[in-house]
């Protein structure tokens, strides 16, 4: 599944609604000053917001930030003397807590892009809990949300849980689904790779065609690489 880079987080219009309002403070310049103070004061009060907007975006990348580290965290019952990376004893442990941050991040930055991406991935921490109804049902109220590359990732983890639970059909269809429609998440290399690990199972010459295809359509990248070796009889 992809993971977010600290630049993907912390991208956000502020750049752009900032650049528009000097714009048109730097055009209108002499009329403000001629104006008087309400247009002066309703300029300092656009940027002001402006400024708060970027500090609320910036809490909440490293809210999701810090919650995507104890997703990722490492799980060891006797971590070694002087272990300073972020650690948990059992597997339930830390998927109970990344759910728990995820929680908190999705219900303070719901209307923001790291609050719907937190609600992804409580769903996630939801499945590694071994709470499939649940995660299932989130996931699938995610697909239905406008943000294409949240919905996207939910497809996806959708497709992958049809696909545990022998739903074979459903988990062809929603992989079919978003090779036709990749996005910058769900880019359609990485969809094919998931339908021909599918096919392997129902399908292997299928799964052939789909890694040669892979193979030929991506030279040089991981995606055609692994193809490769999938062809060759490798492990990944």
């Amino acid at each position: 599944m992809a993971r977010l880079t600290r630049h993907e987080l912390k991208k956000d219009e502020f750049a752009d609604r900032l650049t528009t309002v000097t714009h048109v403070f730097t055009q209108n310049r002499r009329r403000i000053i001629l104006g008087g103070g309400t247009l002066l004061l309703l300029v300092g009060v656009s940027l002001a917001v402006l400024l708060y907007l970027r500090s609320q975006q910036t809490k909440a990348s490293d809210a999701l930030s810090a919650a995507l580290v104890t997703y990722h965290a490492l799980v060891t019952p006797a971590p070694p003397q002087g272990m300073t990376l972020p650690h948990f004893k059992t597997r339930e442990e830390k998927y109970k807590e990344a759910l728990r941050q995820f929680t908190e991040v999705s219900v303070q930055f719901r209307r923001r892009s790291q609050g719907r991406m937190a609600r992804y991935y409580a769903a996630l921490s939801q499945r590694e809990l071994g709470n499939s109804a649940e995660a299932e049902k989130e996931l699938t109220a995610i697909a239905r949300e406008s943000d294409p590359d949240v919905a996207a990732l939910a497809k996806m983890a959708l497709a992958a849980l049809y696909q545990q639970t022998s739903r074979t059909a459903e988990a062809e269809k929603t992989y079919r689904e978003l090779e036709s429609n990749p996005t910058a998440l769900v880019p359609k290399p990485a969809v094919q790779m998931a339908l021909a690990e599918l096919y392997q199972k129902t399908n292997p010459s299928q799964a052939t065609a789909l890694y040669q295809q892979i193979e030929k359509e991506n030279p040089g990248t991981t995606a055609g690489d692994q193809a490769a070796r999938m062809l060759r009889g490798s492990a990944p």
